[in-house]
């Protein structure tokens, strides 16, 4: 009994000095960021999407980001989403508030694409890397019904990333900026597009020919019928 005693406070010692050295580990922080299409094309009174996909594949912090539109054009209006919301974050058995639009926590970058992503989450390509899991964010651009085809209009995402520290305040941030170019365009007209099948192309090939022969054929019959009345 004293020997299984002994061993479970040699365990627990094990233990706990483990997780007081994964407590130790100094603070890895990943701000990682892909952008979608930088040109989007908007039809008069129209809508168009940017993205923007935030890792963290590099980091032992969880990454708490904020966006802020801070250019656009007067009349247009943008959208982020998702919105700014409030997160409970426990530090240290302490409950905090974090405004943000997305957090991104650890995770492992992998060799082939992910089977099971998350639903808040979703699979993207990093260069020499693999594939990361991400969180996604939009603009949604509305331009009016009264701007000029042609007009071309910058819009300019700000992101802020933020690190909590031991107290739950944060202790480290960065920035970064997503430019998106804008262009007015015209509605595309309508397009039809329709597969013919052998026996139809055959049918085309062939349609002078016969409209020709047939021509040929009447043609023919008046003149006999000219040449019959003339006698």
């Amino acid at each position: 009994m004293r020997r299984l005693f002994a061993a479970v406070l040699v365990f627990t010692a094990l233990m706990a000095m483990v997780s007081s050295a994964l407590a130790e580990e100094p603070a890895k922080y990943n701000f990682a960021s892909v952008q979608g299409a930088k040109e989007i094309g908007i039809n008069p009174g129209g809508e168009g999407v940017g993205n923007m996909y935030f890792y963290n594949i590099d980091g032992n912090r969880i990454t708490h980001v904020t966006l802020e539109v801070t250019q656009a054009p007067a009349e247009w209006q943008v959208e982020i989403q998702p919105p700014l919301t409030e997160t409970q974050v426990e530090v240290n058995g302490q409950v905090v508030s974090v405004t943000e639009n997305i957090y991104v926590e650890p995770s492992e970058a992998s060799s082939e694409e992910f089977n099971n992503v998350p639903e808040d989450m979703v699979c993207i390509p990093v260069s020499q890397r693999g594939y990361a899991l991400a969180k996604e964010t939009q603009i949604n651009v509305r331009v009016p019904d009264s701007e000029a085809i042609g007009t071309i209009g910058e819009v300019i995402v700000s992101a802020t990333a933020q690190w909590l520290g031991q107290g739950g305040a944060a202790t480290f941030s960065q920035n970064r900026d997503f430019t998106f170019t804008v262009e007015v365009v015209a509605e595309a007209a309508e397009f039809q597009e329709t597969i013919l099948d052998k026996n139809s192309m055959a049918a085309t090939k062939w349609l002078p020919w016969i409209a020709g022969a047939v021509f040929a054929v009447l043609l023919a019959l008046v003149t006999l019928h000219l040449r019959k009345r003339r006698v």
